[in-house]
């Protein structure tokens, strides 16, 4: 066990503590970039010196066989982006499935099969780290 600051009230805290025991702010614990060495708090995406991207956190991941298996048997009602946290995307593909007549599941077929493929960064990337309004594809 080893004792860090805590940003808000500068007391000495544990290092496996989530909260300050003093103040009751939140424990951000310091990480350092990979690529340069920069040190900066655990929860930023990109490095502040060189830019480098950091995956999220792991308890707002998405699971890519739950959103390919969604997209795969109920695709045409947009599930999967409902899912993903994507509600723009999942009305614009109910309404794309009312309008073609169901046709549009067949893309959305294709997008599970996809997402079942696609390596794991790759999902994230594409589906799960980005703020795109409507990742249709």
């Amino acid at each position: 066990m080893a004792l860090i600051t805590c940003k808000e009230c500068g007391q000495p805290i544990s290092d496996s503590a989530s909260v300050c025991p003093h103040c009751g702010a939140s424990v951000v614990k310091d990480v350092y970039c990979p690529d340069c060495g920069t040190r900066m708090p655990e929860n930023v995406k990109f490095c502040p010196k060189c830019g480098r991207a950091f995956p999220s956190s792991g308890r707002d991941r998405k699971d890519k066989l739950a959103a390919g298996l969604l997209a795969i048997f109920l695709g045409y009602l947009g599930i999967h982006y409902f899912y993903l946290g994507k509600t723009t995307g999942g009305i614009i593909t109910i309404v794309l499935s009312l309008c073609t007549c169901g046709v549009w599941s067949l893309i959305t077929l294709i997008q599970g099969i996809l997402m079942l493929t696609m390596t794991e960064d790759a999902f994230n990337e594409k589906y799960v780290d980005n703020d795109r309004k409507f990742p249709l594809f």
